[in-house]
């Protein structure tokens, strides 16, 4: 596998975790610490996942390729809901409950998993093709990485074009359209 085929699949496996971070700069107030939390653990988890799907092999790899996209599923559409049902559920004047900050760890870390599933089936698929693998993942992490930073910068920018709620509801909607993208595998 080629540099460039590395870089290809590195970009495409972090749109999801991309989009996640937009929605993350647009309804929070994100400080650059937040930032970079939230970039590091996409990056990380998008390295880390293709790396333990190449070790688990093929033994795992059916049940990874089987149930990863449910697992996935569930966990961006629980917090999609959430963050919709608690949008709808503030009075109009009401600040953003931070309790479900996207930059929380908890929070993070769900997200995280759930966007970097596809990540494990690559790596399973790892085992099969030629490919320096430490290269690869450090390729993918550091694209991640890089991309998740910068749309936490754009999705800061976006907030002042449409009001809180909106961002709020659009934020929760990209969640909810992530889950299903991942359970229909497209």
């Amino acid at each position: 596998m080629s540099v460039t085929e590395i870089i290809l699949i590195g970009f495409s496996l972090s749109l999801d975790a991309g989009a996640i971070a937009l929605a993350a700069g647009a309804l929070h107030n994100i400080t650059f610490r937040q930032a970079m939390k939230i970039a590091f653990f996409f990056g990380a988890f998008q390295l880390f996942m293709p790396l333990a799907g190449s070790v688990l092999g093929s033994g795992f790899g059916q049940y990874a390729k089987d149930y990863g996209n449910i697992v996935g599923f569930l966990l961006l559409l629980g917090v999609g809901l959430n963050m919709l049902r608690e949008t709808f559920k503030k009075e109009k004047n009401v600040t953003i409950n931070h309790e479900r900050h996207l930059a929380e760890t908890k929070i993070l870390t769900i997200m995280a998993v759930a966007t970097s599933i596809d990540a494990l089936v690559v790596g399973i698929t790892f085992n099969f093709v030629s490919v320096n693998i430490p290269l690869a993942v450090c390729i993918i992490g550091a694209i991640t990485f890089a991309l998740s930073l910068f749309a936490v910068y754009v999705g800061r920018r976006s907030k002042h074009l449409m009001g809180n709620r909106k961002i709020e509801v659009l934020g929760a909607l990209v969640l909810i359209g992530l889950a299903f993208k991942i359970l229909l595998g497209w």
